[in-house]
């Protein structure tokens, strides 16, 4: 997969440093937090081609998209969360909402939509987790039944051709934890058909579609968090995804390796951005007559474990990120041993960090907490 040539990439990297530094001061970021609030206002502008087109790097060139590679799609979300992992989380969604369209539909389906989350710049949701079915999707319960031609609902497989014996589908069911669960325009929905699990498109104001009130989360407030509640929401049989029934669990294995990638350059980026705080504060805080930079019992404790863990957490994400641009699929193991090291990685630089600034690292104002 080519991706962004170096200019253009770091381009958009520019681009993003610049509206962060210019419009996401830390008073903002601080209240946003405060006041457990999703930024529409700035997830416009970050999806507006006039300002960014943040959303472009992740759509195929061929839909009006940049085409972002995994090595590139790394490359922002580790910024990304360097400013701020909620609004990150909700930028990151709507890439992982569309991941069933990329990877699962039909050559009709990919030009249709992904040109439509394109042009109108859509905030998207992906909607697998259940209350029930976390990361087991194969014990879901949502249902989808199939409508036929004379509207009559049946239970049985009926096969979608192009003669059409499936009009459409009424789906049924619960979602949990959904990030952009209540702010997106379409969704992904994971539901069961007569064929196996399935994946379906559904628009934001389809009739028994309801969002639940945004989740008072512990932590990335700024992302909007939310349950779904569909109830006999009828969608026409060219929103399944691919058009044809039972291949959900496969098309979302697919990109886990991808996904979990992103994920992993999300604790990079914030493990990171905690780190550089605390070693700008023991530049300047004084103790027994010198900075703390100069202590060894400070920084070796402190500071230099954190870096080499990040680092090394980088290596390999890049490693994963180049096999999946050489073509490899899959790789949902490497993707998951990449979330997992850089996640972990990324934790302990921000509760090192907290112990660095001491009585300050415990205070909202300085952001390491």
């Amino acid at each position: 997969m080519p991706g962004l040539d170096h200019e253009t990439r770091e381009m958009v990297l520019d681009t993003l440093k610049k509206y962060a530094h210019d419009k996401l001061p830390p008073e903002y970021l601080i209240q946003l937090d405060h006041d457990d609030e999703f930024p529409t206002q700035v997830l416009q502008e970050l999806y507006d081609p006039q300002h960014l087109g943040l959303h472009l790097v992740f759509i195929p060139e061929e839909y009006g998209g940049l085409g972002g590679s995994a090595y590139d799609i790394y490359r922002v979300s580790e910024l990304m969360a360097s400013i701020d992992l909620g609004i990150a989380t909700g930028v990151l969604a709507t890439f992982l909402g569309t991941d069933p369209i990329t990877v699962g539909a039909t050559p009709e389906q990919k030009k249709y939509w992904m040109s439509k989350i394109a042009d109108e710049a859509l905030l998207v949701a992906y909607g697998a987790t259940e209350p029930q079915a976390g990361s087991d999707l194969g014990t879901l319960s949502s249902k989808a039944v199939p409508v036929t031609e004379n509207g009559h609902v049946t239970g049985k497989a009926v096969p979608v051709t192009e003669n059409g014996h499936v009009t459409g589908y009424k789906l049924t069911g619960r979602k949990q934890w959904i990030s952009n669960g209540g702010v997106a325009q379409l969704y992904t929905f994971l539901a069961n058909a007569p064929g196996g699990p399935s994946w379906f498109i559904v628009e934001r104001d389809a009739p028994g579609f309801e969002k639940g009130k945004q989740e008072d989360k512990h932590g990335i407030r700024a992302s909007n968090t939310a349950a779904l509640f569909l109830e006999d929401v009828y969608v026409d049989a060219d929103r399944l995804v691919g058009m044809v029934e039972g291949q959900g669990l496969a098309q979302a294995q697919a990109v886990f390796g991808y996904t979990r990638l992103m994920v992993g350059a999300f604790g990079l980026g914030a493990g990171w951005e905690a780190l550089r705080r605390a070693i700008r504060y023991s530049q300047e805080r004084v103790q027994g007559g010198a900075t703390l930079d100069k202590k060894q019992g400070y920084t070796h404790k402190l500071i230099v474990p954190n870096a080499a863990r990040l680092e090394a957490a980088r290596s390999y994400i890049e490693w994963v990120a180049e096999r999946l641009d050489g073509g490899e699929e899959g790789l949902q193991t490497e993707g998951a041993v990449a979330k997992y090291t850089a996640t972990e990685a990324g934790n302990q630089a921000a509760e090192d960090a907290i112990q660095a600034l001491g009585g300050y690292g415990y205070v909202k104002e300085y952001m390491v907490e």
